[in-house]
Order: C-alpha cells, then structure tokens, then sequence
C-alpha cells in the first residue's frame, strides 16, 4: 500500500500539531529570529510554519510534494510552493537561507544523501535542523502500537535512517557543531478521540500496514480503552539534529 495524502490532508490539522515547548526547541536551535529566511522543508499543511510566524514573524516559505496538502497551507495564507523534495534540485539559489527545517520528512525520502546535499547547498551562514525518531524511540514510544499492530515497529525501524547514518551524511557535507537533543514531540491520551486518530490513519504507517492487521488491531485498541480502569498517556519521543553550515 501507498501512503494517501489527499485523504491525510482532509484531517492532518485534527490530528497533528506541535506543542509550543518543542516550536519554542527548534527557534532556539535553529537561531531563528524576525528578519531571517527559514524553508521549512516538508511542510505539509505548514503547522510548524504558520507557528513560527506568529512566535516571531519569521520569513517562512514552505515546500512540500504533496499538492492537497499545500493547500491546506496556502489556506492559512503561508507562502508555499510545491516540488518534488526527493528527486530534484530545490527550486531556490545557493545560500537562500538562514535556517532549514525538516520535520519528520526524511523516513519519506529514497535518496537522503541528495536531500541533505541540497539543504546544505541553499543554506547560507545557518542551521540545519531536522526532526526525526530514533530507532530506540521508535522501539519504546509506542508499547500500545507494539501489541495491537505488530508490524509497526519494524516497518518504522526500516523508514527512519539510523541517527549514526544522518550524522555521517551531515559531517561529510561539511556541517559542523553537529548536536542531537530528545524531545516529546506529543503526549497522547489512548482514550476513544485516539481511537478515531487510528482509525483515520493520522499516522502515514498505518497505510502501509496489512489492512487484515489493522483491522485487527484497530478491533482490539478499542477493546483495550473500553476496559480501561483509568486515562492512560505514552510521550511521543523525537530527536531533533543540528548542524551549523559556515562560509568562509
């Protein structure tokens, strides 16, 4: 199966959102402030763009592949403009930018080392920041997923790149000052509203498991919160990498 985004756009916003701790992590990282140029790379609907520009009025442009996704975005009036991130050039100048931001994009990418390359390329004096899981996370964060859908876990474990592999394609591009910090990227109430998430697919993973072993697990997610003594929440965990680009 393919991951739909004509049918994620129609709920992404509903469901998928940052807290404004993890907004206030990626300007503070990302040396972010009014007046400088970020692409936010991936942007989907532009949740992350359209924070940014009301914490600090950033210059925001945001791209993404996916046409009914951006549309959500240009709705709320964010400068966008649609590209294929994974097989061709950025549609921008060497050195456009003051910051870069990739936000649980690159488990969609086929060739990382040329994304990489490009996001280095269209970055002047600044930062690259990228927003990822790592294989440890993706193992710990979600033991509900890991009973009810089996093979969430290994299907993740093979999207996500390997922290160690981002880094050696970060520091072979010449970025420098490479850091890492874990994040929660959402604490999320397993109760009936998250049922319905799993049920609408919120999550791009779950297109691409077995309908059988959704349906399943689905089945058995609700059976589990129907007998549920008591709320229960599991924190999302993320990473967030950062590395400087200087130019001498």
């Amino acid at each position: 199966m393919e991951v739909n985004y004509t049918d994620i756009s129609k709920t992404y916003d509903d469901y998928r959102s940052y807290p404004e701790s993890l907004i206030k992590k990626i300007i503070a990282l990302g040396s972010i402030s009014q007046g400088k140029k970020v692409l936010d790379l991936g942007c989907g609907t532009g949740n992350i763009s359209s924070q940014l520009r009301k914490a600090i009025k950033a210059d925001v442009i945001g791209v993404d592949a996916s046409f009914d996704m951006l549309k959500v975005a240009k709705g709320k009036s964010l400068e966008v403009i649609c590209a294929d991130i994974d097989n061709q050039r950025l549609p921008f100048r060497d050195s456009s930018f003051d910051t870069v931001i990739v936000a649980y994009v690159i488990h969609q990418i086929k060739n990382l080392a040329f994304l990489l390359s490009e996001c280095y390329r269209v970055l002047h004096d600044g930062v690259l920041v990228l927003l990822t899981s790592s294989h440890k996370q993706i193992e710990n964060q979600h033991p509900v997923i890991k009973v009810f859908f089996p093979s969430y876990i290994d299907i993740d474990r093979g999207r996500f790149p390997d922290i160690h592999q981002i880094d050696y394609l970060l520091g072979s591009l010449g970025l420098k000052d490479i850091k890492h910090e874990e994040v929660i990227v959402e604490n999320i109430p397993i109760d009936y509203e998250y049922l319905q998430k799993v049920k609408d697919k919120y999550v791009s993973t779950y297109y691409l498991i077995p309908q059988s072993e959704f349906e399943n697990g689905v089945k058995q997610l609700e059976d589990f919160i129907t007998n549920m003594k008591q709320p229960e929440f599991r924190d999302w965990h993320g990473t967030i990498i950062r590395g400087l680009k200087t130019v001498n």
